[in-house]
């Protein structure tokens, strides 16, 4: 079962993707936002394409814990999917993912784009998920 990892955004949706064991994250696509509607559309694709087990949806809580006006879009858009797919959609705490990533991107010597920003943030979102998984079943 693949998993999925979603950094939504108001321009782009960042998407990665585990390998068929759910084990290693890779980037998949970055999506020009058109609208919650289409977006949704597509990533129900992209679900039954790749034969994805669980969503994760970056929420972007602030530093301190609490809610920003983006995590409540965010909320918005995750009931839209829970309504639209089989799957567990689930929200994922996403701090400082676009930063690292753009951080990593530049250590690696990897010029920056937008569009390779959001895949890599939602890789590092995806690992941390998995690191975590591991953690509790070891």
């Amino acid at each position: 079962m693949r998993i999925m990892a979603v950094d939504y955004g108001t321009k782009r949706i960042g998407i990665a993707i585990t390998d068929p064991l759910g084990v290693i994250s890779q980037p998949l696509e970055t999506i020009a936002f058109t609208s919650e509607r289409e977006m949704v559309r597509r990533l129900k694709c992209l679900v039954h394409e790749n034969d994805v087990g669980v969503v994760l949806v970056g929420n972007p809580i602030s530093m301190s814990g609490g809610s920003t006006a983006m995590a409540e879009n965010v909320q918005r858009f995750v009931k839209k999917l829970q309504k639209a797919l089989p799957i567990e959609v689930r929200l994922w705490d996403e701090r400082l993912t676009s930063k690292y990533a753009r951080t990593r991107m530049k250590e690696v010597g990897i010029r920056k784009t937008s569009k390779k920003c959001d895949q890599v943030a939602a890789c590092i979102m995806l690992d941390e998920y998995l690191m975590s998984q591991a953690h509790y079943s070891a």
